[in-house]
């Protein structure tokens, strides 16, 4: 077992490790004080043996019970983990639920910013196309698969520390903290390449995904409900003909003036 092993083996199993060398500390403990009590009512007794066997019982008894609970405490542990992940995320598509990925989103959007600074990030409300079509077609439980598959995809697209959640039946949403123009271009036409390339053959038959998007750089900050709202409107604007699959809005509001200062780019 290398060291990286090793490592994992110790964090994975910490909760039993430290009831097994608790217990046997403890164990230890009650044996040496159990070997001063014999030995003060009965000095003339073999020291030695009186101090083994008292330490094999207390070793014997205390060891696997210890073991014992720290498993008990580690399958609890788990099972927080589970729960906590549970109401975090979207059963289906084990994105984040729509509750915890605005949340998150609102603690980037909603701060202040210093005037000339980089973006407070930018969303990308991205809508997977004929999911009606594939559910009345080929069955809901195919349309099940094109949702959690297309967004296997995109969390498998995003940069480490985006934010990727189900914010609707069809709609996912994701938060690209700090991200400009140009990162935000790279990682959206990432997802719409890896998207489209998706192998998807609902009853044996090969349906090409196809999604849209509004993407809305932030520069100052905006609560989540308003920045969903422009994303939306955003969102709508592809639908026009002519124009591409994703549509790009750069967004400066003012709270303080109540303001909303709103350009394409």
């Amino acid at each position: 077992m290398d060291w990286g092993s090793a490592k994992t083996f110790l964090f994975r199993h910490k909760p039993a490790l430290s009831w097994a060398a608790g217990g046997t500390a403890v164990g230890i403990a009650l044996a040496l004080a159990a070997y001063g009590i014999f030995n003060a009512v009965s000095p003339s007794l073999a020291a030695g043996r009186e101090l083994g066997l008292t330490l094999t019982v207390s070793i014997l008894v205390g060891l696997p019970l210890a073991i014992a609970c720290g498993l008990l405490a580690s399958k609890a542990a788990l099972l927080r983990k589970q729960a906590q992940k549970s109401a975090q995320n979207d059963g289906l598509t084990s994105c984040l639920n729509e509750p915890t990925f605005s949340a998150l989103v609102d603690t980037y959007s909603n701060r202040n910013s210093a005037p000339g600074s980089n973006p407070l990030g930018t969303i990308l409300l991205i809508n997977l196309d004929d999911l009606k079509v594939i559910n009345s077609r080929f069955g809901f439980s195919w349309g099940n698969e094109a949702l959690s598959s297309v967004a296997a995809t995109i969390r498998n697209t995003v940069r480490n520390g985006d934010i990727v959640g189900r914010v609707s039946g069809d709609q996912f949403g994701v938060f690209l903290p700090g991200a400009n123009e140009i990162d935000a271009r790279g990682v959206a036409e990432r997802i719409h390449d890896n998207v489209t390339k998706m192998q998807f053959y609902p009853a044996g038959t090969h349906y090409p995904m196809s999604i849209r998007a509004g993407a809305v750089i932030v520069s100052s900050r905006i609560g989540f409900d308003d920045l969903l709202r422009t994303a939306v409107g955003t969102l709508a604007k592809t639908q026009a003909p002519g124009h591409d699959w994703i549509e790009y809005q750069f967004l400066n509001t003012s709270h303080a003036s109540g303001e909303n200062d709103s350009r394409l780019q």
